[in-house]
C-alpha cells in the first residue's frame, strides 16, 4: 500500500469518526441549566426532559448555515494507523467541508493534512503527490460534507440516544460565565454504522454537555470506531455555529 494511498484512507474514514457527534460555543448558556429552558418543553407539561434537550440540540444542528469544529484524542494506540486531532469548517448548503487532520500514518506521525469535500467529491493533499480524489465508500466512510444532513448526517445520533440521564450542572465556556449541563447515554451501533459502515462497537457510550441554550457545548464519545483497534475517546467541539464560508475544489 503506498504512502498516499493510506493518506487518502486515514483522512477519509477517521475524518467521518471525528465528527460522528459535533457541539457547539456559539451562544451563552445563561445562568439557568437547560432542563429549566421552557422553550424546550415540547409537550408543555412543565418539565424539560433529556430527550427533549436532545431533540432541542438536534434541531439547532439542522437549522445552522455551517458549524467550525474540533477533534482531540488523549488515546495513542500502540499499532495502527489513527487520528489524533481534526480542525475544519462544515457547510449545511450547499453541503462541503474544509480542514486539516493529524495522525499516524503507517507508523509516522502526520499532521496538517487538508482535506476538501464539495459537489459530492472528496480530496486529500498528501505529502509530495498533492491533492487527490478519492471515493470515501472505498474507506467506509460517507462523504463528510452530508454530515449536517437533518436525516442522514450526524444530527439524528442525539435523539437515538438511549438511556439518557441528567448530570450535575456547573460553571464553563468563557471565563466560566456559561451554566453547563452534562448528560450520559448509550449510542446503538447501528445508528453510529449510519455514519461510519465499519464501526465494530456494539454501543457507543456518549457525554454531551449542553449550555442553558441547548447548544451542545462539547461531546465525548467512546467505542471502536475503527476496524481491529480497541476503544478510542474523543473530545469535539464546535467552535462557533451559524458559519458562512464559501469552499471550493481544491485546483
Amino acid at each position: 500500500m503506498t504512502l498516499a494511498h493510506t493518506l487518502r484512507r486515514v483522512a477519509a474514514a477517521a475524518l467521518v469518526g471525528s465528527l460522528t457527534v459535533v457541539s457547539a460555543t456559539a451562544c451563552s448558556g445563561g445562568e439557568d441549566p437547560v432542563t429549566e429552558n421552557e422553550d424546550l418543553d415540547d409537550d408543555g407539561d412543565g418539565e424539560v426532559t433529556p430527550e427533549e434537550v436532545m431533540a432541542g440540540a438536534k434541531a439547532k444542528l439542522d437549522e445552522t448555515s455551517g458549524v467550525e469544529v474540533g477533534l482531540s484524542t488523549d488515546d495513542k494506540p500502540d499499532s495502527g494507523d489513527y487520528l489524533a486531532s481534526a480542525e475544519g469548517v462544515l457547510i449545511a448548503d450547499p453541503a462541503a467541508f474544509e480542514g486539516e487532520v493529524a495522525g499516524r500514518v503507517m507508523g509516522i506521525d502526520a499532521s496538517e493534512i487538508p482535506v476538501v469535500s464539495v459537489d459530492g467529491d472528496l480530496y486529500v493533499e498528501a505529502p509530495v503527490v498533492g491533492w487527490q480524489k478519492v471515493d470515501p465508500s472505498e474507506f467506509c466512510a460517507p462523504d463528510p460534507a452530508q454530515l449536517l444532513n437533518p436525516e442522514t448526517g450526524v444530527s439524528p445520533i442525539l435523539t437515538a440516544t438511549e438511556d439518557l440521564e441528567e448530570g450535575e450542572s456547573e460553571l464553563g465556556g468563557d471565563d466560566n460565565s456559561e451554566t453547563i449541563t452534562p448528560f450520559t447515554g448509550t449510542v446503538p451501533s447501528e445508528t453510529v454504522r449510519n455514519i461510519l459502515p465499519c464501526a465494530e462497537g456494539d454501543s457507543f457510550d456518549a457525554t454531551y454537555r449542553i449550555d442553558g441554550d441547548g447548544f451542545l457545548k462539547e461531546a465525548e464519545i467512546t467505542g471502536e470506531f475503527f476496524p481491529g483497534m480497541d476503544a478510542i475517546t474523543y473530545v469535539i467541539e464546535v467552535h462557533d455555529y451559524d458559519v458562512e464560508q464559501e469552499i471550493t475544489a481544491p485546483e
